[in-house]
């Protein structure tokens, strides 16, 4: 019974300190994403954009969840002889849209320079083929992923770079490939109030 009564002390003070520490700021900005699968180009561009919520822990540590909406581009250029010795292979490009969810570790080594690493998942909203075509069959629903990056302050303004790696497949085909992936996120913020 002590043991739950010092939990619930611990708790419910460090949620009246982080309430005086809430902030929140929107985000967007760009992915460059690769599959580990050779039919695949290396850093194919797209977006993501969102809000950012921060819970200050301490002085130097923030808890920041994140909610945001994410496009992963993938476009396959096979070569000269695979397309014509196989009419099944030819160049393609999917976009597949996610609702993702980071939950951030922030820390403030320095004023302005703030670290932050943390998981991630990815609930799969959208899929197309070549901006069209639905490909509901072809991907997994979700990806957890693991994410590491940093942040500039640059009072009320933001910009951040961060290093996303897929942790899982995100094919539901049944060939051997895993196609897993990492991507570069490069962005710009602005802090609403309280960040």
């Amino acid at each position: 019974m002590k043991k739950i009564i010092l939990l619930a002390s611990v708790l419910i003070t460090i949620t009246v300190n982080a309430q005086e520490k809430i902030g929140i700021g929107i985000k967007v900005g760009q992915n460059l994403t690769s599959v580990n699968s050779v039919a695949v180009d290396r850093h194919t561009s797209s977006y993501h954009g969102g809000v950012a919520f921060q819970i200050g822990l301490s002085d130097k540590i923030s808890l920041v969840p994140e909610v945001l909406l994410s496009q992963t581009k993938l476009s396959t250029n096979p070569s000269i002889i695979a397309v014509l010795g196989d009419s099944r292979y030819k160049p393609e490009t999917y976009h597949l849209n996610y609702l993702i969810v980071p939950l951030l570790v922030q820390v403030k080594p320095f004023s302005s320079l703030l670290l932050q690493a943390g998981p991630q998942y990815g609930i799969l909203i959208d899929q197309k083929k070549d901006g069209k075509e639905n490909v509901q069959l072809a991907f997994q629903q979700g990806e957890f992923s693991f994410v590491g990056g940093a942040k500039v302050d640059l009072g009320g303004f933001f910009v951040y770079g961060r290093y996303v790696v897929g942790l899982q497949n995100i094919s539901q085909l049944q060939d051997q490939a895993k196609w897993r992936t990492t991507q570069w996120q490069l962005g710009i913020g602005m802090s609403l109030f309280g960040f």
